[in-house]
C-alpha cells in the first residue's frame, strides 16, 4: 500500500516536474537593449521583426533576459491612438476678396481696407470699398493666422456646395505685412466629387512649414463659386506620439466568383494595424471597397473598413483618399471586395496594392540584475502556452505619459541569432504517460483489492470447514 501512495503522488507533482526553466534558447532571435544608468523599469518600442517573427498574436512569445539570463519581469502596452485627438485645431478668421483692375503699383489686384480689434486681429478686410459692388465675384480669401499659437501644418476647408461636384485648383501666398507676398503652396487641388451615391473628397491642405501671419487663398478660374464657410488650422502630430509605419502587400490573388470581384492578402506575420489604404495599378482610378480580414482559414471574415477609395489627378495635382482607420487588428488574412470598379480592376491588368499602418506596441521591463538585457522573441512552444505570466501586474504602476524619474528609454542594439527557425516548431505532442500511469494505479488498485478479496474469501471458507468438522 506504501508503494501505491508513493505513485499516487508522484503523478500529483508530474505537473512542476515536467515544467522547465525559460532560457534563451527556446527562442528563435533576439536584439541587445543598450541601457543607460540604473532605473527601476526601461521601455523600448518593438520593432517590426519581433511582429514579423513571434507565432503569437498577443506576443506571448516575448521575454526579457538580465545579463545573468534570468527572466525579468515584462508587459507590453499597446498605442492606441485617435488620429484625431493627436493634432491640435484651430479655427482660421477668413475675409474674401474682389477681382479688381490692377494698375501699376498693384500688380496683386489687390486693395485692403482692414480693420483691427483692440488685440491686434484683423476683424475686417474690405477690399476696394470705393469699386465694390454686389454682383462682384470672390477670387480668394485672406486668412488671418497672427493670433494662432501653435504651428500649423495643414489647412482644412469647408465650402458650400451649389453643384454635386466641385473642383478647384489652388494657390496659398503668405505675407506678414499684407504688402509683400511669397509663395507658400504653389499648386494644390480642394474636390467634392460624387461617385456611386457616395462622395469623394479632399477638404485639406498641407503646409511645407510654418506659414507667416497673412495667408492668400486663390485659384485658377473656375465654373463653380467657393464659398467658404469655415478654415481650420491643424497643428503638427504631437511629438509624444509616433507616426504609423506602412507596410504595401502586393502579393493578391485575384478572384471573380459568382460577379464576385475579390483580391486576397496573406502577411504571413502579425502587424497591430490600426489603419489600411489602397494603391491602385492606375491614377484616375477609383471604386467603393470593402476591406476584410481574419485570423486564419478557420475563422469568418471581420469587414474592417468600407468606402469609396480614390487616386485621381486634377490638373496635375494627386487627389487621394485618406487612410481608413480600423480596430487594432493583429490578424494576418486580408481581403478586398470589390463593390463598385471604376479602376478596371477586373481586366486583372496591374496589381491592387493594400497598405497596412501599423504602430509599434511599447515594451517595458523591470531593471532587476545586471545588464545587457536581451529581448528574445519567437518560440513555438511559448506561444502554444498562452499569455505572458506577468500581464496585469506592471502596467498599472506606470503613467501613460511616461514621464517618470524611473522609467528609462532601452535602444534597440545588436541582433542575435538564438536557435533560429527550430524554435519556431510547434512542440511535439506529449506522451500521455501521466494517464497510462493513472490508469496503471488504478488497475493496480483494482487487482490490489481484488487480491485482497479472495485472501479474505479463502480465510472466511476455510475458517467455515474447520467449525463442520468440530461438529
Amino acid at each position: 500500500m506504501r508503494y501505491l501512495l508513493l505513485v499516487l503522488v508522484l503523478v500529483c507533482s508530474s505537473g512542476q516536474l515536467e515544467a522547465g526553466e525559460i532560457t534563451s534558447r527556446d527562442f528563435a532571435a533576439g536584439y541587445y537593449l543598450e541601457t543607460s544608468g540604473t532605473h527601476a523599469v526601461y521601455s523600448v518600442e518593438l520593432p517590426e521583426e519581433v511582429y514579423r517573427t513571434v507565432k503569437s498574436a498577443e506576443l506571448a512569445d516575448v521575454r526579457v533576459f538580465n545579463g545573468a539570463g534570468e527572466v525579468v519581469p515584462h508587459e507590453v502596452r499597446t498605442v492606441a491612438v485617435d488620429p484625431a485627438t493627436l493634432r491640435e485645431k484651430e479655427t482660421i478668421a477668413f475675409f474674401p476678396l474682389f477681382q479688381q483692375e490692377s494698375p501699376a503699383n498693384n500688380p496683386a489686384g489687390i486693395f485692403l481696407q482692414v480693420a483691427r480689434d483692440a488685440t491686434g486681429a484683423i476683424v475686417n478686410i474690405k477690399s476696394d470699398p470705393l469699386r465694390e459692388s454686389a454682383d462682384q465675384k470672390i477670387t480668394g480669401y485672406l486668412l488671418d493666422l497672427s493670433h494662432v499659437q501653435k504651428e500649423v501644418s495643414e489647412l482644412a476647408f469647408s465650402w458650400q456646395n451649389d453643384t454635386d461636384s466641385s473642383v478647384f485648383t489652388v494657390i496659398i501666398q503668405q505675407s506678414n505685412d499684407l504688402e509683400r507676398w511669397t509663395p507658400l503652396v504653389p499648386r494644390a487641388a480642394l474636390a467634392d466629387l460624387q461617385f456611386g451615391g457616395q462622395q469623394v473628397k479632399r477638404r485639406t491642405i498641407e503646409l511645407p512649414q510654418w506659414p507667416m501671419k497673412y495667408l492668400k487663398l486663390t485659384w485658377q478660374e473656375s465654373p463653380w463659386p467657393l464659398n467658404l464657410t469655415e478654415v481650420t488650422g491643424f497643428s503638427k502630430i504631437i511629438e509624444a506620439r509616433r507616426k504609423r509605419h506602412w507596410v504595401s502587400l502586393d502579393n493578391g490573388e485575384l478572384q471573380n466568383k459568382d460577379n464576385r470581384l475579390t483580391v486576397d492578402f496573406a502577411t504571413g506575420y502579425r502587424l497591430p494595424t490600426s489603419s489600411v489604404q489602397i494603391r491602385f495599378p492606375q491614377t484616375n482610378s477609383v471604386a467603393l471597397l470593402s476591406v476584410q480580414s481574419r485570423s486564419d482559414a478557420e475563422t469568418g471574415w471581420q469587414t474592417r473598413c468600407e468606402g469609396v477609395f480614390h487616386d485621381l489627378s486634377v490638373e496635375g495635382n494627386a487627389i487621394r483618399n485618406e487612410p481608413c482607420d480600423v480596430p487594432a487588428t493583429a490578424d494576418s488574412l486580408w481581403r478586398v471586395v470589390v463593390k463598385q470598379d471604376g479602376a478596371g480592376l477586373q481586366t486583372g491588368k496591374g496589381k491592387l496594392i493594400l497598405q497596412l499602418g501599423w504602430q509599434p506596441s511599447e515594451l517595458f521591463f523591470i531593471g532587476r540584475g545586471t545588464p545587457p538585457y536581451l529581448l528574445a522573441f519567437g518560440s513555438g512552444t511559448l506561444a502554444q502556452q498562452g499569455k505572458n505570466p506577468d500581464a496585469g501586474m506592471l502596467l498599472p504602476t506606470i503613467p501613460r505619459n511616461s514621464a517618470n524619474q524611473a522609467i528609462s528609454r532601452a535602444l534597440i542594439g545588436k541582433r542575435v541569432v538564438l536557435s533560429g527557425a527550430l524554435a519556431l516548431q510547434n512542440p511535439a505532442q506529449p506522451l500521455p504517460w501521466k494517464k497510462w500511469l493513472l490508469w496503471s494505479v488504478l488497475v493496480l488498485g483494482v487487482g490490489l483489492l481484488a487480491f485482497m478479496a479472495r485472501s479474505l474469501i479463502k480465510e472466511m471458507k476455510g475458517a467455515d470447514e474447520k467449525t463442520v468438522a468440530g461438529k
